[in-house]
């Protein structure tokens, strides 16, 4: 009878491949995410885009047009608006 290497579980290999395997998908996964995520920022753009210059071909003055956009970027990326607070007076 042939004796069996205690040292190793028939893992050695076929480990390796699988933690690649894992690995390749892994990184599959998170370029496709990234290339997702960076669509939906071009969209984003272009329908504030859109809003400033609707805004202003409507008459809305430029600042209040360039705030309009500026919302509906924050709004569609899902960012929360902070409000600066004004200096105290004195």
């Amino acid at each position: 009878m042939e004796e069996i290497d205690k040292n190793t579980d028939g893992a050695g290999e076929e480990g390796g491949s699988f933690e690649e395997l894992i690995s390749g998908i892994e990184s599959e996964i998170n370029a496709v995410r990234l290339h997702k995520q960076g669509a939906y920022a071009i969209a984003c753009a272009r329908i504030s885009g859109t809003v400033l210059t609707e805004a202003m071909a409507s008459g809305v003055p430029h600042e209040l047009a360039t705030e309009m956009a500026g919302d509906t970027w924050a709004s569609l990326m899902g960012l929360a608006l902070v409000e600066p607070t004004p200096e105290p007076k004195g």
